[in-house]
C-alpha cells in the first residue's frame, strides 16, 4: 500500500502505512488515524483479545545486519520469515520468527536484481513462491525466490500506487491516484490488473475531482486487502461498517454490512489557512493555488476524516477479517467472520508512535515503528486472551 510520493502522503492504512512524494504542488497528506472512543461495553458482547509484541528487530548502534536507515514496509513469508525493507540501504533484509538476520536480497546498483532507487513495497505473490519489491521513481516490481534469487524485472502502471494487493501470482488489485496536469484535476481508480500482461481485468472505482479546496475527494478514499483469491474493500464515504467482497475476476460477490456503528460525522476544513484550526483525525491537505494577485499561496481542502467506522482491513491467519476503528490512536480492531458478524475485539499494545503501522497478514502479526526519533524497529506480535 507504493508508500506516496509527491502527490499525497499516506501514513496510514497498511495493512500498510504509505508514504509518496510525487508533485511540487501537492503538499503532505497527513493521515493520523482517526475515529471515536472505544465503549467499554462492546468488549462484553464478544470475545476480548489482545495483541502483544513478543520480540523487536533493530537496533540503535551495533550489528550492521540489525540496524535499519528508513524502514519503508515489512512482510510476513509463509515460512514465518520477516522481510524488511530499507529506503536508504537499498536492500531488503530477511530475518527469522524471532528476529534473527538470515540473508540480504538486493542491493544498490545497476545490475540484475539490485536497485538502483529506493525499494518501496513488499508483498508475497501467493501461488508463485516468489517475492516482489518495488523500486521507487521507476516503479519497476523486482520479483526474487524466497531464498532471495532474482527472478525478473517487470513494468505494471505509471500511476501513483496508494495501495496494492495481490489476489494471486498473476493478478493484482491497485489502489492509485493520478494528476491530469493540463486541467489540475485528481483522479482516484482501483483496478483489477493481469501483473503479466500488466493489462486490466476489472475497473472497480474512479473518482475524479479538480485540486482546489472546494472539491470533495471522500469518494475517493478506500481500505483494501485480500485473502482467499478475494479483494475486501471498504469506501471511506461508506455511512455505516460495509466491506465488499470481489473476485479476482472483478465480480462482486458480497456486501458485508453492519448497522450497529454510529454513521460517520463529516468535518470540513475552512478553506483560509489561517482559520484551519488542528483537529484531531482529520486530514489535512494542502495545495497551491494562484490568488487575485498573481502570487502564491496555500490552501486546505476538505479531505475527509480518516474513515470512522474502517480506517484498515485484513486477513488473519484464520481467513477472518480484521477492521481497525477509526480514531486516534488507532489501535482497536474488530475480527469479523465471512459474513460480517463481529465475533472479537482486539486491543494492540503499542507505542502510540507505531499504532498505524499494524501488518496483519495471512502468515502473522508484526508492526512498524519507523517514526520515531532514534532508530526504526520492527516489532513481532502474539495474539493472547484479554
Amino acid at each position: 500500500m507504493p508508500l506516496l510520493p509527491l502527490l499525497l502522503f499516506k501514513e496510514a492504512s497498511p495493512m500498510r502505512k504509505l508514504k509518496f512524494a510525487v508533485s511540487t504542488c501537492l503538499l503532505l497528506v497527513s493521515m493520523a488515524g482517526c475515529g471515536t472512543d472505544v465503549d467499554a461495553a462492546l468488549f462484553s458482547e464478544v470475545d476480548s483479545l489482545r495483541l502483544v509484541p513478543v520480540d523487536t528487530i533493530g537496533v540503535l548502534m551495533g550489528d550492521s545486519t540489525e540496524m535499519f536507515g528508513n524502514i519503508f514496509d515489512a512482510a510476513i513469508l509463509p515460512s514465518g520469515e520477516i522481510i524488511v525493507v530499507d529506503l536508504l540501504k537499498k536492500c531488503a533484509s530477511v530475518f527469522d520468527s524471532r528476529g534473527h538476520f538470515i540473508r540480504q536480497i538486493g542491493r544498490s546498483g545497476s545490475g540484475p536484481g539490485e536497485f538502483q532507487h529506493a525499494p518501496t513495497y513488499v508483498l508475497w505473490l501467493p501461488g508463485s513462491e516468489l517475492i516482489a519489491i518495488r523500486e521507487d521513481v521507476t516503479g519497476d516490481w523486482l520479483t526474487y525466490s524466497a531464498a532471495g534469487e532474482f527472478a525478473d524485472r517487470r513494468y505494471l502502471t505509471e500511476s501513483m500506487i496508494m495501495d496494492i494487493v495481490f489476489l494471486d501470482d498473476s493478478t493484482a488489485a491497485f489502489y492509485t491516484t493520478d494528476v491530469k496536469w493540463n486541467t489540475l484535476e485528481v483522479s482516484y481508480s482501483v483496478q483489477i490488473v493481469d501483473t503479466d500482461t500488466a493489462e486490466p481485468i476489472a475497473d472497480i472505482l474512479f473518482h475524479e475531482s479538480p485540486m482546489e479546496p472546494s472539491s470533495d475527494f471522500i469518494p475517493g478514499y478506500m481500505m483494501l486487502t485480500g485473502g482467499n483469491g478475494n479483494l475486501y474493500l471498504s469506501r471511506a464515504n461508506s455511512q455505516h461498517w460495509s466491506v465488499e467482497v470481489y473476485s479476482r475476476d472483478g465480480e462482486l460477490l458480497n456486501t458485508l454490512e453492519r448497522t450497529d456503528v454510529t454513521q460517520r460525522v463529516p468535518v470540513i476544513l475552512p478553506e483560509s489557512e489561517e482559520e484551519t484550526a488542528v483537529i484531531p483525525g482529520i486530514e489535512t491537505f494542502t495545495v497551491m493555488t494562484t490568488g487575485e494577485n498573481g502570487l502564491s499561496m496555500r490552501k486546505t481542502t476538505n479531505l475527509p476524516e480518516d474513515h470512522p467506522i474502517i480506517s484498515a482491513l485484513a486477513i488473519d491467519p484464520e481467513g477472518r477479517l480484521w477492521s481497525r476503528r477509526g480514531g486516534f490512536p488507532g489501535n482497536i480492531w474488530d475480527i469479523s467472520d465471512t459474513e460480517g458478524n463481529r465475533i472479537a475485539v482486539v486491543d494492540v499494545a503499542l507505542p502510540d508512535s507505531v499504532c498505524q503501522n499494524l501488518i496483519v497478514t495471512s502468515y502473522g502479526f508484526i508492526a512498524i515503528d519507523n517514526r520515531s526519533s532514534d532508530f526504526h524497529r520492527v516489532y513481532i506480535m502474539e495474539l493472547e486472551d484479554k
